[in-house]
């Protein structure tokens, strides 16, 4: 089966306006670019060339509102937006970042994502954007990205009765999809989403789920490991990513 890492957007806020940042995107073994907006600029200068490559790199000129231009096309966006899909390919990565270490870290397979009762949430469809918004902005996301990230996923929730979903550690994602950003900047929040359609007859085997579901939202500050003071302080440059993945 393939999976698809859907709608991954990065947002850029220096702190003042930045003439020249790069920002590369390179993807473990097992999954592959299937679109990237705007045109990177290693490579092609087409969008469409990067499907089924593993490294991109976008040069842009950053503004403290967000708003980026592409060089040298001069593309204004306020985003960065890219999507792959599992390459079939079970490679499980090493991560790229050292840390302190952890016991029992967490592994994002993107050939296999896990999504158990043991880590997830669960809720009937009609809670879930409620619940996604509360979340996100205890996360850190703005306004924007809260309902940029809802509207995106809401027409897959509301296939499904009931929804599991989870966010990865910031750690695991990023052995998955490493991001670096020049210059280096002083907080990055990647929040990703892993979520599928539950059965009403299969509530029994959820109930961890659905009992985590009634928890104060905030342990998923420590859960993703993201600073939210820090990623709205206008002083910092500010990098925050958001995307998901339905498994079926």
């Amino acid at each position: 089966m393939v999976f698809r890492g859907r709608k991954p957007v990065i947002y850029l806020y220096p702190p003042s306006k930045f003439q020249d940042v790069s920002v590369q995107l390179s993807l473990a073994p097992s999954w592959s670019f299937s679109a990237v907006y705007p045109p990177p600029q290693t490579g092609s200068a087409t969008a469409a060339a990067y499907q089924g490559t593993q490294s991109i790199t976008w040069l842009v000129t950053a503004d403290p509102s967000g708003r980026l231009v592409n060089k040298p096309i001069g593309t204004e966006v306020s985003y960065l937006y890219w999507e792959a899909r599992s390459s079939g390919l079970c490679i499980t990565p090493e991560p790229s970042r050292s840390s302190s270490p952890v016991a029992h870290a967490e592994i994002f397979e993107p050939m296999r994502p896990v999504l158990s009762p043991g880590d997830s949430v669960f809720l009937p469809k009609s809670e879930v954007p409620g619940y996604l918004d509360a979340t996100l902005k205890t996360l850190g996301l703005h306004t924007e990205a809260r309902t940029s990230f809802i509207t995106y996923w809401l027409p897959n929730i509301l296939e499904h009765e009931y929804i599991a979903l989870r966010f990865l550690a910031q750690e695991a994602y990023e052995a998955a999809a490493r991001l670096d950003v020049s210059p280096a900047p002083d907080v990055v929040t990647r929040v990703f989403m892993l979520f599928r359609g539950v059965a009403s007859s299969d509530l029994a085997f959820w109930e961890p789920a659905i009992a985590r579901a009634e928890d104060d939202i905030n342990f998923w500050v420590d859960v993703v490991g993201v600073d939210p003071v820090r990623a709205s302080n206008p002083a910092l440059f500010r990098v925050l990513e958001w995307g998901g993945m339905e498994v079926r």
